[in-house]
C-alpha cells in the first residue's frame, strides 16, 4: 500500500473517532446550526405578555361556550329526575284509588292518622311533632304525602332535585315561626302540590282561588273532610283525565304538612318554579318560570306557560250560571 493512501486511511479514522487527522492542532467540532434555526433566547423563559393574554381570551371564549351548554344539561337532568318522581307519586296515587275502590282520600281530616305515621316512624326513624292546639284548624290529617308513603317508602322522592330547601330538614325548611305546620319532626321538603281544586273544598277556599264554580252553598262540593269517589270525580269534572293532579313548586312545607293548598293563579300558599330557574318572586308565573305538572290521567309535561284555568279545574269548561238572586 502507498504512502498516500496509507495517510488518507488514518486521517479518515482519526475523523471518525473525534480526533484531529493529524494527531496534533485544534480539535474538529461538528458544524453548528446556522442562526436561523437556533431557539431564540426568550424561549427559555416562558410566554411572553401578549401571548398569556392570547390565552386567556381564548379560554374566557371556550368558558363563555361551555358554562351555559353545562349549567343547561345540568337544568336539563334536574327536570328529569324531577318528572321521574311526578311518575311514581301519581303510580302511587293510582295504586292508592285502587286498594280504596276508587275513593280519594280528603285533604283535612281532624283525626290524625297515627297508623301510617307509625309506618313512617318505623321506616324513616321520624317522629311525630307535638299535638297542635285544637282550634288550628290545620291538624294533621291523612295528607297525601303521608298517605301515600306505603306505595313510595321513600322520603327522597317527595322533594324536587332543584329545590332551594334541598337538603334542609324540618325547622330549617318552615322557618320557626310555622313550626305548629310540621307534622314529622326533621321531614324533608314537599316539593310538590296536590291540585286541592279537585277535592272537597270549601265555598271560601274556591272563592279565593277564583273558581267560576261551587262557591254558592253548593252541597256536591262542600266539605274539607270530605270524601269524593272515583265516580264523583267524573260527574264534577267532565275532562277530569285532563286536569293536573300534581306539580312541582311548592316550596316551605314538609313532608306531611296540612298546609298545602298552593294556588298558583291567587298565592292561597307560597309557590316558587325552579324550571329552569327559581322565580323572583313567590307566585311569579312568566315565560322562563315553568313546573313540571302530573296529570290525573298519568301524562308528566314541563310547562313554561302557566296552564289554563280549565287545566287546573277552577274552570269545568260549561257556561257558569248566572248569579243567585
Amino acid at each position: 500500500m502507498n504512502r498516500a493512501r496509507l495517510r488518507y486511511r488514518r486521517e479518515g479514522h482519526a475523523v471518525a473517532c473525534g480526533s484531529p487527522p493529524n494527531g496534533h492542532g485544534r480539535r474538529l467540532s461538528p458544524l453548528a446550526p446556522h442562526s436561523a434555526f437556533r431557539t431564540p433566547h426568550w424561549r427559555a423563559d416562558g410566554f411572553t405578555l401578549i401571548e398569556v393574554l392570547v390565552l386567556i381570551l381564548i379560554l374566557g371564549v371556550l368558558l363563555g361556550l361551555l358554562v351555559p351548554a353545562l349549567l343547561e344539561a345540568i337544568a336539563a337532568a334536574r327536570i328529569l329526575q324531577c318528572q321521574d318522581h311526578l311518575r311514581q307519586i301519581g303510580a302511587a296515587y293510582q295504586r292508592y284509588l285502587c286498594d280504596s275502590h276508587g275513593l280519594w282520600p280528603p285533604i283535612l281530616s281532624q283525626e290524625p292518622p297515627t297508623a301510617l305515621f307509625e309506618q313512617i316512624r318505623a321506616g324513616t326513624g321520624l317522629r311525630m311533632a307535638p299535638p297542635r292546639p285544637a282550634a288550628n284548624w290545620g291538624m294533621p290529617g291523612p295528607h297525601w304525602s303521608i298517605v301515600l308513603w306505603p306505595y313510595l317508602g321513600s322520603l327522597e322522592l317527595y322533594t324536587c332535585p332543584a329545590d332551594p330547601n334541598a337538603g334542609r330538614r324540618g325547622l330549617d325548611v318552615v322557618g320557626p315561626a310555622r313550626a305548629h305546620n310540621v307534622s314529622l319532626l326533621d321531614a324533608p321538603p314537599e316539593s310538590y302540590a296536590l291540585n286541592v281544586i279537585l277535592f272537597r273544598t270549601s265555598d271560601a277556599i274556591r272563592r279565593q282561588a277564583g273558581c267560576t264554580w261551587g262557591t254558592r252553598g253548593d252541597a256536591d262540593y262542600n266539605g274539607l273532610d270530605a270524601y269524593t269517589t272515583l265516580a264523583e270525580q267524573r260527574r264534577m269534572f267532565p275532562n277530569l283525565p285532563g286536569l293536573i293532579l300534581f306539580f312541582c313548586g311548592a316550596s316551605g312545607q314538609t313532608v306531611g304538612s296540612q298546609q298545602n293548598m298552593p294556588f298558583r293563579t291567587t298565592g292561597v300558599a307560597e309557590r316558587w318554579a325552579w324550571h329552569p330557574r327559581r322565580a323572583s318572586a313567590p307566585f311569579v308565573d312568566g315565560p322562563g318560570h315553568g313546573s313540571n305538572y302530573l296529570h290525573v290521567d298519568g301524562r308528566v309535561e314541563y310547562r313554561d306557560d302557566l296552564p289554563s284555568l280549565v287545566e287546573w279545574g277552577y274552570d269545568l269548561g260549561l257556561p257558569s250560571r248566572p248569579p243567585a238572586p
